[in-house]
């Protein structure tokens, strides 16, 4: 009896962890020159445009965040999203689904642990001032180096000239 008591409590633990999404580490945080909804629309348009394959078949959520001023992209593997349906995936070449970007959902930042699907990437833009954002980076070290580096370039074009 011992045993199975002892067989079922481990069984419990090892099943309470699953379905839960474990914080990623921070990649990259500084302060970029900008709007903090501009610059989001511009590195998910800039990652929908990339080449490689790995980048370009991610799915995007972009939330905004009226009440601290912030703007949060969340990017998706297609294995990673619960709704992904073969009907509506790309990998499917009779699949009907929309390419167009991600509109962006306005809702109330609440701080706390993430609940949503496995993610690859999350970056985080909020407003530090009129001209700067401050941009934290969290996720996977490939897609996030990419995603940064498009933030990067997407700064430098919204900067203005001394």
């Amino acid at each position: 009896m011992k045993k199975f008591i002892v067989l079922i409590a481990m069984l419990m633990t090892g099943c309470a962890s699953i379905g839960s999404v474990k914080d990623k580490p921070q990649l990259y945080d500084g302060k970029i020159p900008g709007d903090h909804a501009s610059l989001a629309r511009c590195v998910v348009d800039r990652l929908q445009a990339d080449s490689r394959w790995v980048i370009s078949s991610l799915q995007y959520k972009m939330w905004e965040y009226p009440d601290i001023a912030a703007s949060e992209i969340y990017a998706h593997a297609l294995h990673q999203i619960p709704e992904m349906y073969a009907r509506t995936s790309p990998l499917n070449p009779d699949a009907v689904f929309d390419s167009s970007a991600p509109r962006p959902v306005i809702r109330a930042y609440a701080p706390g642990a993430y609940s949503g699907p496995e993610y690859s990437f999350t970056l985080l833009l909020k407003r530090t001032d009129n001209a700067t954002v401050l941009a934290t980076l969290k996720g996977n070290k490939y897609e996030g180096r990419i995603a940064w580096e498009n933030l990067q370039t997407c700064a430098s074009m919204f900067k203005k000239p001394d």
